[in-house]
């Protein structure tokens, strides 16, 4: 089992064999491809009557390929809406010990 392993790990990353240990359907360069296409069509979406009111978004290229959803990266930071509110939010992590 260990030289199945060995070999499989020296296997390149777009070999068949490799994205099917890995579960991935597609190379990656397909991916990406997937990818850019998807923001040229969102550019392209974004200038029509359409895309200024927010309706009928282009369907996802990537999405359809991998079956998961694109999602929003999480944001680390946070917004205030008041240098006070900015103040007590920092007053509150230094009492705390400094530590978020």
């Amino acid at each position: 089992m260990a030289t199945q392993a060995a070999l499989a790990d020296g296997l390149p990353a777009e070999s068949r064999s490799k994205r099917r240990i890995t579960g991935q359907k597609y190379p990656d360069n397909v991916l990406i491809l997937a990818l850019i296409l998807d923001v040229v069509r969102v550019i392209a979406w974004r200038q029509t009557e359409d895309g200024v009111n927010g309706k009928n978004p282009p369907p996802s290229m990537y999405e359809v390929l991998t079956g998961q959803k694109q999602t929003e990266p999480e944001r680390d930071f946070v917004v205030y809406d008041s240098g006070e509110d900015f103040e007590a939010a920092r007053n509150e992590i230094l009492r705390r010990g400094g530590y978020i």
